[in-house]
C-alpha cells in the first residue's frame, strides 16, 4: 500500500515570485513524499475497516458521574438503579447530553421497558428536532433480583492475586471513591504473591483514606493465605505482614490488629503501621459478596469472536477461549452486539486480555456493544487497548 503526500500548490498562471528564481530554491509543487507499508495483513484491513466508524461523542463534565454510576450499578445487576440515575441526570439536561440519552434508550431496551421508551422518545423528539430511536424486539436481559439503587458495587476476586491487575485496582479506588461504597468478596481467592499482596493493601489503604465504606467479604480465606507467610521473628515477607494488618483494619478487628502490629516491630525492628478506624459497611454474616451467573460460552466464528448474553465472573470461560482465538491472529474482531451484560471484574479480566493481546503488537477492535456495556468498557479503561465501535444511533 503506497500513500501520496503532496505538499503545497503551484502558483496559478505559472507566474514565479523573486524569490522563486533563486538557486536552490525547489518548487513545493513537485516535492513528492511516498511511504510504502508491507505485511501489513489483518491489522491493515481492520485499520480500513474501522476508519470513519469510530465515534467520538461530547461528553460534559457534568455528565461525566451520571455515565459512571449507572454504568457501574448496571454491571451490578442493579437495572433500576442505572435507569433512575440516567433519567435524573436527562430531566432538563441539554443537547449536549448525547451520550446519556443513548444509554438509556439502550437501558430500556435491554429493561424490555418498551412504555418509558416511547414516553422518553416524545421528549427526545422535541428536545433534538428530529426522530427518536426505533424499537427493536432485542431479548431483554435477564431480570437481576431487584437492589436498591444505594447498593454498594460488588468485586468478586478469584484466582491467584497478583501485581498485574493494578490498572484495575487504581479505576476500582476511583469507583469507590465516586460511590462512597464498596463490597470486595475474597472467598474464592487461592493465591497471593508478593505483588499481589502490595496491590490489595494499597488498595485497602486508599480507600480508608478516601473515606470509602467497605465491606470486606471472605477475609478469613484470604487471611489463610498470607499466614504461612507471618512467622515472628523472621524478617522476611514484610509485604505479607502488611496487607494482614490492612485486612485486620479494614475488618475493624483492633485487639487482633495490635497483637499483630507487636509482632511485626519484634520481627522488622521498626515501627508498625497505626490503628486507624476505617469507614465500615455492614453486612449481613452470611453474605458472601454475591454468586455471579455462569458466563455465557462464546463461540468462535469466522469473521470474529462473539461474545453474548451475560459475562460475570473473574476468569468467565468466554475469555479463555477469547485467549486461544487471539493467539492465532493478528486482529481481533470481537462482535459484542449480542453482549447483555458484562459484569464488573469480568471487565478488568477483559482489559487484561486485551492489554495483553496490544503489548503482543495485535489490534483489538470490539464491534456494537450496547450503550450501557460500552460506557463500562470506558470506565475500566478498555477503550485504551481496543477500539470501540459503536452502533448506528
Amino acid at each position: 500500500m503506497v500513500l501520496t503526500s503532496l505538499f503545497g500548490k503551484k502558483p496559478s498562471g505559472g507566474g514565479k515570485s523573486a524569490d522563486d528564481s533563486r538557486p536552490g530554491k525547489t518548487d513545493r509543487g513537485d516535492v513528492t513524499t511516498s511511504l510504502e507499508f508491507t505485511h501489513v495483513g489483518d491489522i491493515g484491513r481492520s485499520l480500513a475497516a474501522a476508519a470513519g466508524k469510530i465515534q467520538v461523542l461530547e461528553v460534559s463534565v457534568e455528565d461525566v458521574a451520571a455515565i459512571e454510576e449507572a454504568a457501574v450499578l448496571y454491571a451490578n445487576a442493579n437495572d433500576s438503579g442505572a435507569k433512575e440515575v440516567l433519567e435524573e441526570a436527562l430531566d432538563g439536561a441539554s443537547k449536549s447530553s448525547d451520550r446519556l440519552w443513548r444509554m438509556l434508550f439502550d437501558l430500556y431496551r435491554l429493561m424490555g421497558d418498551r412504555p418509558s421508551f416511547e414516553a422518553r422518545g416524545v421528549v427526545f423528539a422535541e428536545l433534538f428536532e428530529k426522530s427518536p430511536p426505533i424499537w427493536d424486539e432485542a431479548t431483554p436481559v435477564a431480570a437481576a433480583p431487584a437492589a436498591p439503587k444505594d447498593a454498594a458495587p460488588a468485586v468478586n476476586l478469584s484466582g491467584n492475586l497478583s501485581g498485574n491487575a493494578r490498572p484495575q485496582f487504581e479505576q476500582l479506588v476511583r469507583i469507590g471513591a465516586k460511590m462512597g461504597k464498596l463490597r470486595i468478596d475474597l472467598s474464592r481467592l487461592r493465591g497471593v504473591d508478593e505483588a499481589g499482596a502490595t496491590l490489595l493493601s494499597d488498595t485497602l489503604d486508599a480507600l480508608r483514606r478516601a473515606k470509602v465504606k467497605v465491606a470486606l467479604l471472605g477475609a478469613r480465606q484470604a487471611f489463610s493465605l498470607l499466614e504461612p507467610q507471618l512467622k515472628v521473628g523472621e524478617p522476611q515477607g514484610r509485604v505479607f505482614w502488611l496487607c494482614a494488618l490492612a485486612m485486620l483494619q479494614q475488618l475493624g478487628e483492633q485487639a487482633p490488629f495490635e497483637d499483630m502490629a507487636v509482632n511485626f516491630a519484634i520481627t522488622f525492628e521498626e515501627s508498625p503501621p497505626s490503628w486507624d478506624p476505617p469507614e465500615i459497611l455492614q453486612s449481613s454474616p452470611t453474605d458472601t459478596g454475591g454468586i455471579t451467573p455462569k458466563a455465557e460460552e462464546g463461540p468462535l466464528l469466522k469473521d470474529g469472536f462473539v461474545m453474548d448474553g451475560v459475562v460475570a465472573g473473574g476468569q468467565p470461560e468466554v475469555l479463555r477461549k477469547l485467549a486461544v482465538y487471539g493467539s492465532e491472529r493478528n486482529a481481533i474482531e470481537i462482535d459484542a452486539s449480542k453482549l447483555k451484560r458484562l459484569e464488573f471484574v469480568s471487565a478488568g479480566a477483559l482489559f487484561n486480555q486485551l492489554a495483553t493481546f496490544q503489548t503482543q503488537g495485535k489490534l483489538n477492535v470490539i464491534h456494537h456493544p450496547n450503550e450501557m456495556v460500552a460506557a463500562l468498557m470506558r470506565v475500566m479503561g478498555i477503550d485504551q487497548v481496543a477500539q470501540i465501535e459503536h452502533k448506528k444511533f
